[in-house]
């Protein structure tokens, strides 16, 4: 019982969390190179990986997010004008760096094949 009122009351915190007017967004963990002179960031709408929309650049900045490159993050920001210059982050989801590593497991198991064939 005591578990069951635990799992409940951190259910209500989490959902709590996205109780605010805003939406998912995902920014990429690669920067784009705009105009030939400026590095931009690539986001999109969506927080499911069968979201389909397009990668655009964006050259402003986020409150409350520190960006490491070579990382996906999902995040729930508030509502943003594309034409401004900062995005705020309510809160980060998820830092993602899954497609790297599944692109280095492809690696390994060619290097692993290729070096069994020789043998």
């Amino acid at each position: 019982m005591k578990k069951l009122m635990l799992t409940m009351m951190l259910g209500l915190a989490a959902t709590s969390v996205f109780s605010e007017e805003g939406e998912f967004m995902k920014v990429s963990g690669d920067q784009i190179l705009v105009d030939g002179s400026k590095y931009c960031y690539q986001i999109r709408k969506g927080h499911a990986r069968r979201d389909n929309a397009e990668w655009t650049p964006y050259c402003g900045g986020f409150t409350n997010f520190f960006y490491e490159k070579g990382y996906q993050y999902t995040m729930y920001v508030e509502k943003y004008d594309p034409q401004a210059d900062s995005i705020h982050v309510i809160k980060t989801i998820a830092r993602d760096n899954s497609e790297e590593y599944f692109r280095l497991k492809k690696l390994r198991e060619k290097q692993k094949a290729s070096q069994a064939k020789k043998k």
